[in-house]
């Protein structure tokens, strides 16, 4: 659900046309001065994470509709024109003859476009990542969902996409995170840093761990000493030993 109700064909054509209108004006930039937005909102915009409001559309087809009237090369093709004039229709309006009765259905999708605007859902993953000795555990269907400000987000990673909320298991990286908390993971974030928190797989068991590194080792290792046993060690250029990176942990939260 966003700017209004919509099949998987509307969304779509809304992505094609952001495609389209930063082909034509010459990049994200320029595109976020036109229609009055940071250049983070374009880059969701491209990326599919949200579209468009309607403001936004109707300043970004009036220029489009200006560079194709004087014949540009670079115009984009006729298929935007239907997508605007759907657009133009009130949020959630449904076509003649198939309106809601009543205040109450506009009120709701007017909620629901003000928070497609500013929340994102993120999956919490059946996974659950040990800080333990290990976790079997290492499905990802996802189990929930829950929201996120994009703008917080963003602040946070480039993109919203690749983002999914993990269960920590076990006891080894307590006095920062504890057995039960929820661990946002970055899944486009696997560049090791030194002293950052990473989801790790190693063979068929996942693990939450610091990672640090010394000369021809990589150690991943827990915060609480006393399950210093559980540390791990590899050696990079090991092939024998199957293991991977999951991604980097973001942000963290948890019941008191």
């Amino acid at each position: 659900m966003n700017e209004y109700d919509s099949t998987a064909t509307d969304w779509d054509e809304l992505r094609e046309f952001v495609v389209d209108a930063l082909r034509s004006v010459g990049g994200v930039k320029r595109l976020a001065e036109i229609a009055g937005v940071s250049e983070r909102t374009v880059y969701a915009w491209k990326n599919g994470e949200r579209f468009p409001s309607r403001a936004n559309l109707a300043r970004l087809t009036e220029h489009l509709e200006r560079i194709a009237s004087v014949g540009a090369p670079s115009a984009p093709q006729p298929h935007w024109r239907g997508l605007h004039e759907r657009m133009q229709r009130p949020y959630g309006e449904a076509p003649r003859g198939h309106e809601p009765a009543g205040n109450a259905g506009a009120e709701a999708r007017e909620e629901a476009r003000r928070l497609a605007e500013e929340f994102v859902l993120v999956d919490k993953a059946e996974a659950r990542p040990s800080a333990g000795g290990g976790s079997l555990q290492t499905g990802d269907r996802p189990e929930e969902r829950h929201a996120f400000r994009l703008d917080w987000l963003l602040g946070r990673a480039r993109s919203t996409t690749g983002l999914c909320l993990m269960e920590v298991m076990g006891r080894s990286m307590e006095r920062t995170l504890h057995d039960g908390d929820l661990v946002l993971v970055n899944q486009h974030d696997r560049a090791l840093a030194e002293d950052r928190v990473y989801v790790l797989r190693v063979q068929d068991e996942i693990y939450i761990k610091r990672f640090s590194r010394t000369p021809g080792r990589y150690h991943f290792r827990g915060d609480n000493p006393e399950f210093a046993y559980q540390d791990i060690e590899i050696d990079p250029r090991d092939e024998s030993l199957p293991w991977e990176v999951i991604g980097r942990v973001i942000w963290a939260g948890k019941d008191l």
